[in-house]
């Protein structure tokens, strides 16, 4: 096998993503079979003449998605990989929803640890402004209501983004744009209703996104999550054709579906004639290795519905989220195409198709992915000094929240209260349960992305005062 390995220094590709992609295209096409070793980290870097950490990288980047196991700590194995062969071939995040207080409390607010709202220094709000102002200079593109699946430089601009990011071929004509994610869901719904009366949802799960399909009449149907996403054994079981799932960030658990378990879900939309909602909950934010591709990257038979999301890397007041469509409902919206109206604004759709072609969006989410490294870092430190042994935080290498189970003789709703008192808002885990949840412990969502990274300790506190003080 090392003789085939030929890594190029030439290219503008990464060293550990070229050995990566090698070995990747070597499990998929079982030149390499389950149960196989890999070579050791010291030796492979000796042969090739690399550092340890490009091997270490592309290694942890195989671990990540699935490809590969480090069960006994000494060599990497490889895992089983479920090929697809499928015979027609023709895809998020939604925004989070955030525990919601009464209006009273606002004011009472001083650190929201239950929004994943954006940095208020995450975004340069000048430049965004110099975007929107040369919009202005074509007049004749205002003053209509605006293309109703999105501005063409748009889907254009979002068709080569998730190509280069998230592994996903798609035509701008399959792209849908929306003001945000629940107006597409609403299309979404008024195209599967004729084919669906049901719908899994991951438990705990999106709970704005049940309550959008509760509103057009599809029984929601709660599968237990797994360490490595959706039980599939509960989703057979279940008998519907129909499932929503966030498999490279599942939320609020943080798990992350591997390679093996992806290609199994796609066997089974295939042998049912099912279709898979892939919620791309922020993908983009992984601290280590590059993102986890998307499941729709891996689908050759159109049966992936992709949804994508701008509200974390851009404020989400601008609202623009997208739709890919495959082409069994690209045509079915067609169809009913006069139903439907543009609600993105145009101005802003033709701001952002021109900030990505000039790359500012690459720029923006490494300028993100940098500074929630950093306060993602200050977290785990401040709630290990300051919380200690009173929780269990579950670690996290992407994303922009943890979770915090917490040993006090207190409920989650207590834990709530007592830290709203404080000033700090939170979010009970609980509330995203369809049904009672089991957890042993009261579960708590800390998101990290709006606390300014000098009051982060600070905050913490808060915490500790208000539940163990």
């Amino acid at each position: 096998m090392l003789e085939l390995l030929m890594l190029n220094p030439n290219s503008k590709e990464p060293l550990y993503i070229q050995l990566y992609q090698h070995y990747k295209n070597a499990i998929e096409q079982n030149r390499i079979v389950k149960g196989e070793k890999l070579p050791s980290i010291r030796g492979l870097a000796k042969s090739l003449a690399v550092s340890k950490i490009t091997v270490e990288k592309a290694y942890q980047q195989l671990l990540s998605e699935g490809y590969i196991s480090n069960y006994d700590r000494s060599r990497y194995t490889v895992n089983k990989f479920e090929d697809i062969r499928c015979e027609t071939g023709a895809a998020t995040a939604a925004a989070a929803p955030a525990y919601q207080p009464l209006p009273a409390e606002e004011a009472t607010i001083l650190y929201d640890f239950a929004s994943g709202e954006m940095d208020i220094n995450g975004f340069d709000f000048s430049l965004w402004k110099r975007y929107i102002s040369k919009v202005f200079l074509n007049k004749e593109r205002l003053v209509g209501y605006g293309h109703i699946r999105g501005e063409p430089e748009l889907r254009t601009q979002i068709a080569k983004y998730i190509q280069k990011s998230r592994g996903v071929y798609t035509q701008p004509d399959q792209i849908i744009v929306g003001a945000g994610v629940q107006n597409l869901l609403n299309i979404l719904c008024s195209l599967l209703k004729l084919e669906h009366q049901s719908i899994a949802f991951e438990e705990p799960g999106f709970k704005n996104g049940r309550r959008i399909f509760t509103d057009h009449a599809f029984a929601i149907i709660p599968v237990k999550m797994r360490q490595d996403g959706i039980a599939i054994e509960e989703l057979v079981k279940s008998g519907t054709k129909l499932v929503y799932l966030s498999p490279s960030h599942q939320f609020p658990t943080g798990y992350i579906m591997p390679v093996g378990k992806r290609t199994r879900l796609l066997k089974w939309a295939q042998s049912v004639d099912g279709t898979i909602i892939e919620d791309d909950y922020d993908s983009e934010f992984r601290y280590f290795g590059r993102p986890i591709p998307a499941l729709k990257g891996l689908d050759n038979a159109g049966r992936v519905v992709y949804l994508g999301s701008f509200s974390k890397v851009i404020p989400p007041s601008i609202r623009i989220s997208y739709l890919v469509l495959p082409e069994h409902l690209l045509a079915l919206y067609h169809q009913n195409s006069s139903l439907y109206n543009q609600a993105a604004s145009t101005i802003e759709q033709l701001a952002l198709a021109k900030f990505m072609e000039d790359g500012h969006l690459e720029r923006q989410i490494r300028r993100l992915r940098k500074l929630y490294a950093e306060k993602n870092v200050l977290l785990f430190d401040a709630i290990r000094n300051i919380l200690g042994e009173h929780v269990e935080v579950t670690d996290t290498e992407s994303g922009l929240h943890t979770i915090l189970s917490v040993k006090a003789e207190l409920t989650a709703k207590d834990l709530v209260e007592k830290a709203l008192a404080q000033g700090c808002r939170v979010a009970p885990v609980q509330d995203y349960y369809l049904e009672s949840s089991q957890e042993k412990l009261p579960q708590i969502i800390l998101y990290f992305s709006k606390i300014p990274a000098n009051q982060i300790a600070t905050a913490i506190r808060r915490l500790h005062q208000a539940w163990f003080a």
